[in-house]
């Protein structure tokens, strides 16, 4: 790899992590932002929390605002 792929890399990986420690902390108000992996929103993942890495994708379970699975 170049120089800068690898900063690229480093630099998408720091994100993620900033990304995934932001929404812990704010774990009650940050539902509705877009994942920087997949681009669903945190509330549709299974733990409600953004995907840790490329490689390893969250299951993307689609709820309503009771909490209710949808069937589609």
């Amino acid at each position: 790899m170049s120089r800068t792929q690898d900063i690229d890399k480093a630099a998408r990986k720091t994100a993620l992590a900033l990304q995934s420690l932001m929404a812990k902390v704010e774990y009650k108000y940050n539902r509705h932002e877009p994942c920087l992996v997949c681009k669903q929103k945190f509330m549709h993942h299974i733990d409600g929390l953004p995907c840790e890495s490329d490689e390893f994708r969250k299951k993307i379970i689609r709820r309503n605002r009771w909490n209710k699975n949808l069937t589609r």
